[in-house]
């Protein structure tokens, strides 16, 4: 099974990616990378310079948008932000479990409107992703 967990045709999560995992993304057809884990979160964490580095060579565009609790307001922006600008291409966003991943995106689809909340929580499901503790939030989100 691969670690690439699809949420739609074009955004995926995974857990941590390594150096190792990176040309595996870019043989799946990734070209966009979100990491939302905060740097030096862990000690076993990989370096994200490096990790940024190894993105680039694979021409691969990066962008860091950390959130440890749930997402803040400039979290949800930064993330509809760069799904807006990706012009389809095909998204993958990891963290350290896929988790806050596959949140920030469910709260980007809510404020978007993109689909009713039952929906985003379907498919956070579908993906591994039991995100019905946000219910409430993510339909506070919908609704303005």
């Amino acid at each position: 099974m691969s670690m690439f967990r699809r949420i739609t045709d074009k955004f995926y999560v995974a857990p941590q990616l390594s150096e190792a995992d990176i040309s595996d993304a870019k043989a799946e057809g990734f070209e966009i990378v979100i990491m939302n884990r905060p740097a030096h979160e862990t000690p076993d964490q990989p370096n994200t310079e490096l990790l940024v580095n190894a993105f680039q060579d694979e021409d691969m565009a990066f962008y860091h948008i950390p959130i440890i609790a749930p997402p803040e307001a400039n979290d949800i922006e930064a993330t509809v932000s760069v799904m807006k600008e990706s012009d389809g291409k095909k998204i993958l966003a990891f963290c350290r479990s896929g988790t806050r991943s596959a949140t920030l995106w469910a709260y980007a689809m809510a404020w978007k409107n993109a689909y009713d909340v039952e929906t985003i929580l379907e498919m956070a499901l579908a993906a591994g992703y039991d995100l019905s503790p946000h219910r409430a939030r993510l339909k506070s989100i919908a609704s303005g």
